[in-house]
């Protein structure tokens, strides 16, 4: 995410969004301490934000591929064939060359599993083109690649020391993101993780204990 797309104005204030809440809480934190002497900066928030950067685009890179991916299957033909052997009432669907290749042996076959052979492997020129020309392949391997450096980012995040209650935050927040299956998960240990996130938060006075129910 980039930083034009953060705000200092403080989100709606709920347990739920806590994840959120924590975000903008933690690149206020880091926008105001690029300001300071580099001595004197957390590292562990500033690892915080190359991670949650590159898990934004992590999210942005598959949510185009995903949209690629939509439009290839309705544009590109399926990656299957049907055989019809002589003789016989019962085709079979495949996408495989070693499936006719082994189920059309012999000179019998010789004649239908070369043509099984072509109409398969002209569906997969068909499939290249329309994927060349979308661009999934391309938005595919670009998440995968941005998959590792956010792996390696957060691993980075995890394995920093943490010295003030700002670096916990930066720690918990990275933890829930990735792994929590939803913001608000009640599977054991996301809502304690988040209870703990919040009194964080709170000692630092953006939530109210007395009003955020946990």
């Amino acid at each position: 995410m980039a930083d034009s797309e953060n705000s200092r104005t403080l989100p709606a204030i709920t347990c739920r969004n806590s994840l959120q809440t924590a975000e903008w809480f933690l690149f206020n934190n880091f926008s105001d301490q690029e300001l300071w002497s580099p001595s004197l900066r957390d590292g562990v928030l500033t690892k915080w934000h190359d991670w949650n950067r590159a898990f934004h685009e992590v999210a942005a890179f598959g949510r185009t591929q995903q949209k690629l991916e939509s439009l290839l299957m309705c544009t590109a033909p399926a990656l299957q064939v049907e055989v019809i052997l002589p003789n016989s009432a019962s085709p079979f669907m495949t996408s495989s060359i070693s499936e006719i290749q082994n189920r059309l042996r012999g000179n019998d076959f010789a004649v239908a599993r070369a043509k099984a052979e072509a109409d398969l492997l002209a569906k997969h020129k068909q499939w290249e083109a329309v994927d060349e020309s979308l661009g999934y392949s391309r938005a595919k391997r670009a998440e995968d690649e941005a998959s590792l450096v956010e792996e390696r980012l957060a691993r980075d995040l995890s394995q920093a020391p943490g010295m003030t209650s700002v670096a916990v935050a930066a720690k918990l927040h990275c933890i829930l993101e990735r792994g929590s299956p939803r913001p608000d998960s009640d599977e054991f240990p996301w809502p304690q993780l988040r209870s703990v996130l919040i009194d964080i938060l709170a000692m630092h006075g953006v939530f109210s204990k007395e009003t955020c129910a946990r």
